[in-house]
Parts: structure tokens; C-alpha cells; sequence
């Protein structure tokens, strides 16, 4: 039975494909990549949801524990240095209602271990963290430094960035946080064929 796609459906069909392709990319070949010849001890992609952190800036309440939580879901427990510059790309974001595709987490490990009590980090338990890092009600994690880069996919031929988008990564740029766009092409959608590119942009855009 012959069929084909509508173009809204396509668009979709197109975009998670993309997205997909995109983050497989990231995690097989970039965070490798940069191991290799960066030096860092892991590189992985952040959720990238950070709505969840607009209640804090709007109510002008404030606890890096909420932000730090970002890091311990992975395993990690962050350095107030890698935190700060953390929490403050965080704010740019929610700040300008601007969200990427994820935030890379560039970290080295610094030689110590932090361990929280469930009872006192009531949160833990909800959060995925690995079962290596449980010790009964008590939770060891690796201390880490390191940095941060933006990440935005996009997919098919035009890869613009919007203007909101363009002030708000500009924002970060000036403040050292770069960001690293990943494109991906569409060679031959029925040979299963793409081509998936990417660059650094430390630099005004």
C-alpha cells in the first residue's frame, strides 16, 4: 500500500528524527570526542527543561539546592564555582522564556566525594540517580568542576536562530558560556541517509 506524509506530518516526522539523530550524535561521537582532547572525565547533555526553575527568579526566592539537583540526577554533585556559572545560564534562560535543546555538562572530577542523608535531600529519592551511588539512606557522589556550552539542534535546510534566541546566546557568549549548534541534513530521506554537523560559537553571533 503506497502512502505519504502530509507536509505537517512530515515536518514532525522530520524534526524527531532529527532530534534523535542529533543526541545520538552527541553522546556517541561529540562527548568522546571532547574527552579525548579536551581532558574532561565526562561530558553529557543536561534536561532541557528548565521552566521548572522560573518560580525562583520570579518570586525572588533562591536555593542552589534546587539547581544542584540538575547535576545530582546524573550521578554528581557540583563545585559552588561550576554551580554558579550554572545557575546564572540557567537564569539568562528562563529569564528571556528561551529554551535550547540542552545545556552540555563538561565535568572533571576533583577527587573528593559529597554524601547527603535522604533524610535531610528528601528529593534524592525521586530523582534517577544511579544505584552505584546508594549506600543504604545515605547517597555518595563524585564532586566535580568543569564548564558548561549551550546546545540547539535544528534540522533540514534553514537553520536560523530567532532573534529572542540570538540575544539571549549572545547573552551567555559574553558571560563565557558558548554555544554549539548541531544540524542535521537530510541526504535521502527513503535511503535512511543524513548528515549531521556542528559548530562552536564563541563569538557574537
Amino acid at each position: 500500500m503506497e502512502y505519504s506524509f502530509r507536509r505537517l506530518e512530515y515536518n514532525g516526522l522530520k524534526g524527531t528524527i532529527g532530534e534523535r539523530l542529533a543526541r545520538s550524535y552527541i553522546r556517541n561521537k561529540l562527548s568522546p570526542k571532547l574527552i579525548k582532547e579536551e581532558g574532561w572525565a565526562h561530558v553529557l547533555l543536561s534536561n532541557n527543561d528548565y521552566k521548572h526553575h522560573a518560580w525562583t527568579w520570579n518570586t525572588k526566592l533562591f536555593s542552589f539546592d534546587n539547581f544542584r539537583e540538575d547535576f545530582i540526577v546524573h550521578g554528581f554533585y557540583p563545585t559552588m564555582k561550576l554551580l554558579s556559572k550554572y545557575t546564572s545560564a540557567v537564569g539568562i534562560l528562563t529569564q528571556n522564556h528561551c529554551t535550547p535543546d540542552g545545556m552540555l555538562l563538561k565535568l572533571q572530577e576533583t577527587g573528593k566525594t559529597k554524601r547527603l542523608k535522604e533524610s535531610t535531600h528528601p528529593s534524592i529519592a525521586r530523582l534517577h540517580v544511579p544505584e552505584s551511588n546508594k549506600h543504604g539512606k545515605i547517597y555518595e557522589f563524585q564532586t566535580v568542576g568543569g564548564d558548561l556550552e549551550i546546545i540547539e539542534i535544528k534540522c533540514g535546510r534553514k537553520a536560523r536562530l530567532m532573534s529572542k534566541q540570538k540575544e539571549t546566546y549572545n547573552n551567555l557568549i559574553m558571560k563565557g558560556v558558548p554555544l554549539r549548534k548541531i544540524r542535521v541534513k537530510i541526504l535521502s530521506f527513503d535511503l535512511n541517509r543524513f548528515l549531521v554537523e556542528e559548530h562552536k560559537y564563541e563569538k557574537l553571533l
